[in-house]
Formats: structure tokens, sequence, C-alpha cells
């Protein structure tokens, strides 16, 4: 799909709100974990907050600010005509104009700053339609595009990995290692990287890296997840400081298959809980039922921005369909009390047969030597 077809997904969706014009608001907070549905539409991430303005007809507008975006804007969304602009309620204001009495849609309209929203409430009116869930179910899939940006970004992941592996060392504190590998991955391209990294000998969950170093007989976690020209990809690894204990082997071994059970359900038409319920069955089966639930795990992945974040939370009691194209990571990350906490997970695109692994080589227990 390209993103024309994405437009007309959501004008179908627009048909049956009966809205004339849809104005979908970004914030500029550009997150993993955000819907921004601005930037999804537009192809374009902002540096100030931005409005794209779609009509049924298929016309469309980026309103950028501030106005010496402009430039940058049409390049990365040359197919849509940009309005310049320092107030964003102007802008839109401006592309509205001899639409009186238009009937308006929105996204977006709730995250944006109060001081902006409530302008930009008087510029289109008290009545608009909410429709971020309606857009949002329309453009869950990636186009064509953002698969080969989220295939890119998964390769910048795993060489950041492979990085790690030859710079830790006993004595090394996190926060530098962590910066290290941040500045690895800039420079082979990544726009961005959410790069959560600790270590423990027995941890209870991945936190934000510390002063701590290093030490013998740590198990370090490590979520890569490098953004490449706005799409994010997520690689999720475990690291043994030192030789692994055979029980650690183990453990990650058996954390390993349930990953490969979550990835192999994957296929259209299934629950997203299913592929919840494929890695728990993996772990019960071992015996830890009772560590499949929080607090011992949160999910077992997650979507990624910063577009649409379909189809959510791999989680028990997610409900959402899965559909040809979604791309979204799944990962075990499991505590299991014989280790603490393990991380392990794979970006994964839904194609017509079944879910496609977009690293090119799937979770092993890394080593260090010490």
């Amino acid at each position: 799909m390209d993103q024309a077809g994405r437009l007309d997904r959501v004008r179908r969706r627009m048909d049956e709100a009966k809205a004339d014009v849809l104005v979908a608001l970004s914030p500029a907070r550009h997150s993993m974990s955000r819907t921004d549905l601005a930037t999804h539409l537009s192809g374009f991430r902002s540096l100030g907050e931005s409005a794209f303005v779609l009509f049924r007809d298929g016309d469309a507008r980026l309103v950028a600010t501030p106005a010496l975006d402009a430039e940058r804007a049409s390049l990365r969304s040359p197919a849509v005509p940009v309005v310049a602009a320092d107030d964003l309620a102007a802008g839109i204001g401006g592309v509205l104009a001899g639409h009186r009495g238009a009937r308006i849609a929105t996204t977006g309209l709730g995250g944006m700053p109060h001081p902006i929203a409530a302008r930009v409430i008087d510029v289109i009116g008290k009545d608009s339609i909410p429709l971020d869930e309606a857009v949002s179910a329309a453009t869950a899939p990636k186009t064509d595009a953002e698969i080969v940006r989220a295939r890119k970004a998964a390769a910048i992941g795993e060489e950041g990995f492979a990085h790690l592996l030859k710079i830790a060392h006993p004595g090394m504190r996190e926060c530098d290692l962590a910066v290290q590998c941040n500045l690895f991955t800039k420079s082979l391209g990544a726009d961005d990287n959410f790069l959560m990294l600790s270590a423990l000998p027995h941890g209870y969950g991945v936190a934000a890296s510390s002063n701590r170093r290093l030490a013998k007989g740590d198990v370090l976690v490590a979520e890569f997840t490098p953004s490449y020209e706005g799409q994010f990809a997520q690689v999720c690894r475990t690291v043994s400081i030192g030789a692994p204990s055979n029980v650690l082997a183990e453990k990650y071994a058996l954390v390993a298959r349930a990953m490969e059970a979550g990835i192999k359900s994957v296929r259209p038409g299934i629950k997203v809980s299913d592929i919840a319920d494929a890695i728990d069955a993996v772990l019960s089966d071992a015996g830890y039922r009772e560590y499949c639930r929080p607090p011992h795990m949160k999910r077992r992945g997650h979507g990624m921005g910063s577009g649409s974040i379909a189809p959510g939370d791999i989680a028990y009691d997610n409900p959402t369909i899965v559909e040809p194209d979604m791309v979204f990571v799944v990962h075990p990350n499991q505590y299991l009390p014989e280790t603490g906490y393990l991380l392990c997970g794979e970006p994964v695109r839904v194609t017509a047969s079944g879910g496609e692994a977009l690293t090119r080589r799937w979770a092993a227990l890394g080593a260090v030597d010490a």
C-alpha cells in the first residue's frame, strides 16, 4: 500500500462520519509509543506543532510550524502543498477559508498544548467530530515505504547490539555504554533511538541506564529502538557479563522458544491476544503460568509509532484483529525466579501467509568476556 491508498482508507472513514474535512494535529512530541496521525498521514515529522488537513475530495494541505521549516516539509512530503506558519491556528484558518459550514473532524486535538488547542477550536468550531479511533484503525497497516524504513531501523538495531558486544566490559558504567551505543546507531543513520539498558545479577525489569558499573555475573538487558526516517523498530536482547551459567542459558532458550511460538502464530485475521496466548502457552507448559501475568510481565510486544501504534499492546486482553502489513515487536520479556528479567524480541511484519521477522538473526543469549 502507498500513501495514496492510506488516504483513501481515511476518506472512507470520513464518509462514514459525514465529515467534509479532517484536521489531524501533531504536538511534535514524536515517540515510539505515541500515535501521531498528522505525521502518519503527511509523512512529515515536524519540528513544531503541525496539522494535516484532508478534504473529502482528496485535496490536502500540510500546515507546518515554525515557518522556517516549510522547505524541509516540502522535501519530505512533496505530494502535499505546504502552508508555512508561525501560528498553527492561523495557518489552519487560512486553509479552511472558503469552507464555511463544512463538517469538520479532528484527530490529535486532545494531545495538543491547551493554549494551542483552544485557538484551534476557535478556528474550527466547537462542534468538530473526534475521529481518532476510526482514523487510527484505517491507518494501521504500514505503507511499502514505511516497511522499507522499518527494515532499515531493525538492521540498525542489530548492528547496535553487535557494537555493544564489542565494547562492553566489566567496570564500564551503564550510562557510558548507552551513550556509545546511541552514538553508534546515529552514525548508521538513525534519527532517534529509544534505548533502555541496565544490568544486575538478578533484575526485575529493564531500566534507564545508571552510573552502576558492569560486573562479572551481571545479566544485561537492552532494548534498541532506532527510528529511521520516522519509523521505529525494536530489537530486545540479553547479555551475560562473563560466561553464562547453565541455568541462564537454559532459561533464555525457553524464553526464545516462547518468542518463536508467538511469531509463528502471527497471521491475518487472528486476534492480538492469540499471539500473547501462544507465548504464554510455552512458558505455562514449563511451569511458569503465574509469571505470565502482572506484576511479572506487562505485555508480549507492542506497536511502534511515531504514526499509528496499531495493533497496540500484544496482550492477553487485546481483541484487535491482525491485518496484513501491520508492524510490531514480539517480545516475551519475562521475569523468571531463577534468573531475573530476560529480554528477547524481534520486530515483525504481518504478511498474507504469516509473520515475518525483520531482523536477519533472531535473539540469542550474548556474552561478554569477564
